[in-house]
């Protein structure tokens, strides 16, 4: 193991290998609450006893007592060394580590939970400051051995401590040009995206290695001249661009930016990011250097940290559960602070999708694939990333490049829930999932939940959604302002009424499950007859708890109100006999529609995809027939 230790060159004399790159950044200057996300100070066993200190400076260095131990073995401190190893083409990985005065710096390796010392070295107080290295050459037996590797510092038991200056985990392989334009969907979020632009322009690394910025708004116009935006975009110069256009949905606003990276020939890659993350700025080096290393036919995406509990993961990619056809989250609710949770990520998780909260394609796989389906919200995801899956192009999620999102326990039971039915039975259609069958279980079932449980917006959603799947892929070519007006209008025919959250409402007496099938489908024939025969009642609300909610806790219940915990305002539900009627009565014939005829609409959609991921239809279908003028800023 390669192992050194010299003074600092400030003259600019100590030049970097000319294929040398910063593959991640060791980041200490960050928020109090998230700062152990980086790094963590202890006294180590054998360190002594008593007090330790680390005490963060401005600029990023941090100042040790006496017996203090540094460490990085956190989330964003340490390097997934599996996920590189496996997704890309390095092989020669070094770590460089500056610190001043007399301490020990080791390098470690964390793999299937065993912590390996790797190798150590001992500087002395000079009182200048000294950069040690450590080379990390690709020897293993089997990949498991691959986890992920951390450095720590320990300031010397005697003298006046030690001082921590910088670090970085560096690349030794020639990288592939990648020239990257990222790209951002908004809707009258100014204030969201105005934030996450500060974060990037206030980061020297990510403003010299910035290619293009594409905003693609759809909201109220004038977003660059906005007062929160006009700064940033200033600043930021004609490498931004936004556009503006109507509201396509977050796939007709970021296949826009798609487009608008096509038609810039100076452009390699394209990333989506949400408009309202709270962004790690060296997020963006961080997927630049995976691409620039990366195999052929691998996407990258990152992570999603809970913005509600920012040291929780939400998830890292998912993959589409044959059974249900929902997204199943990988690594759902990951402690980040605990070293379980550290290891859980270590290894890298077969996904068919990332998020596009955070995702990077190149765009010669773009060419290839083509461009995102026009499903407006909800599945254009999804649907992309089984795309890319099923013709051999697999992404990889990685560990310490991550935003943090609205989680979507936040998001529960809306308008969204069209859309989440329709584009569910199209992907299943597209990827030869679908089956009539099958579809009638879970459509049916879903439909059939909401009906008994009084929510009859939800009911009504699905039965449109079930209808414009049967109606076929023409109807992707409508405007979708037209399809979400005529949702809009069943919310004023089904929709819940709020409850404010000071109003006192008593709680409902919730019904255990029945044990035994034959006890559950007697109740649930009682149910069903129940919502079927008895007139409407005029009951006083009751109050129950999501975790309670359940057709069976309310097979006694007449009127509800709904406490998910996270909405400033409850929803009432009140059971209704005709409402029930006539669902059921619209419902029906959908159903049976779907049972006789759903595989060869499903045979149709899949028939139609090409056409409606191809850049002629997405111009078309967007009014931008011809190529968008998107010049290249001058050099930096």
């Amino acid at each position: 193991m390669d192992q050194f230790a010299r003074p600092v060159d400030t003259s600019g004399a100590d030049h970097p290998r000319p294929t040398e790159q910063t593959l991640q950044r060791v980041l200490t200057d960050r928020p109090p609450e998230l700062r152990a996300l980086y790094w963590r100070a202890a006294r180590l066993q054998g360190e002594g006893t008593g007090a330790f200190a680390a005490e963060l400076q401005p600029g990023g260095a941090i100042d040790l007592l006496p017996g203090t131990t540094l460490l990085f073995d956190t989330y964003f401190g340490a390097f997934f060394e599996a996920h590189w190893r496996m997704n890309t083409r390095l092989k020669a990985l070094r770590l460089s580590v500056t610190v001043r005065g007399a301490c020990v710096v080791r390098l470690l390796r964390r793999a299937i939970g065993v912590n390996t010392l790797v190798a150590e070295t001992r500087v002395a107080a000079t009182g200048r400051a000294q950069t040690v290295g450590f080379s990390v050459p690709e020897r293993s037996s089997n990949f498991r051995e691959y986890g992920l590797l951390y450095f720590e510092v320990t300031a010397s038991m005697t003298g006046s401590g030690a001082e921590f200056i910088e670090a970085a985990w560096l690349g030794d392989e020639a990288p592939v040009p990648v020239s990257l334009g990222i790209v951002f969907c908004t809707f009258n979020r100014e204030s969201f995206m105005a934030a996450v632009l500060e974060v990037m322009v206030a980061d020297p690394v990510v403003m010299a290695g910035l290619d293009r910025v594409f905003i693609v708004n759809q909201g109220r116009p004038g977003l660059r001249q906005h007062a929160s935006i006009a700064p940033f975009a200033e600043q930021l110069g004609a490498r931004l661009t936004v556009i503006e256009q109507g509201n396509f949905g977050g796939a007709g606003g970021f296949t826009r930016g798609m487009l608008a990276t096509l038609d810039d020939p100076g452009l390699t890659h394209c990333a989506f990011l949400d408009d309202d993350i709270r962004l790690e700025p060296d997020t963006i080096p961080r997927l630049t250097a995976f691409l620039s290393l990366a195999n052929e036919n691998v996407a990258v995406g990152g992570q999603m940290l809970d913005s509600v509990q920012p040291t929780r993961l939400y998830e890292a990619g998912a993959v589409i559960d044959n059974h249900s056809w929902f997204p199943r989250a990988i690594l759902h609710n990951t402690d980040l602070l605990s070293a379980d949770g550290l290891d859980s990520i270590a290894q890298p998780q077969s996904v068919h999708f990332n998020g596009w909260w955070c995702f990077a394609v190149s765009l010669e796989i773009v060419r290839r694939v083509g461009l995102p389906l026009p499903c407006f919200i909800r599945g254009d995801d999804a649907e992309y990333g089984m795309r890319l899956y099923r013709q051999g192009v697999f992404t990889t999620v990685l560990p310490g490049a991550a935003v943090w999102h609205e989680p979507f326990y936040l998001k529960l039971g809306n308008w969204q829930l069209y859309y989440e039915t329709r584009n569910l039975l199209i992907l299943a259609a597209l990827h030869d999932r679908f089956s009539s069958r099958a579809a009638l279980r879970r459509a049916g079932r879903s439909w059939l939940l909401h009906l008994l449980t009084f929510r009859y917006f939800g009911a009504a959603l699905i039965m449109r959604g079930i209808a414009d799947f049967l109606a076929g892929p023409e109807i992707l070519d409508q405007d979708p302002q037209a399809i979400h007006a005529g949702i809009m209008a069943l919310r004023q025919r089904y929709g819940a009424q709020p409850v404010q959250r000071r109003q006192v409402v008593e709680a409902a007496v919730v019904s255990r499950m029945p044990r035994g099938r034959p006890a559950f489908l007697f109740w649930f024939v009682v149910v069903l007859l129940r919502n079927a025969l008895l007139p409407t009642s005029r009951a006083e609300p009751s109050l129950v708890q999501t975790a309670e909610f359940s057709w069976i806790g309310l097979r006694h219940a007449e009127h509800i109100v709904l406490d998910n915990w996270w909405e400033p305002e409850m929803s009432a539900y009140r059971r209704d006999r005709s409402v029930f009627w006539e669902l059921t009565k619209q419902t029906l014939p959908l159903l049976l529609r779907l049972q006789r005829r759903g595989d060869r609409v499903a045979a149709d959609w899949k028939a139609a995809a090409p056409r409606l991921t191809s850049v002629g239809f997405w111009r078309r279908y967007l009014g931008c027939d011809t190529a968008a003028e998107t010049p290249a800023p001058p050099p930096r």
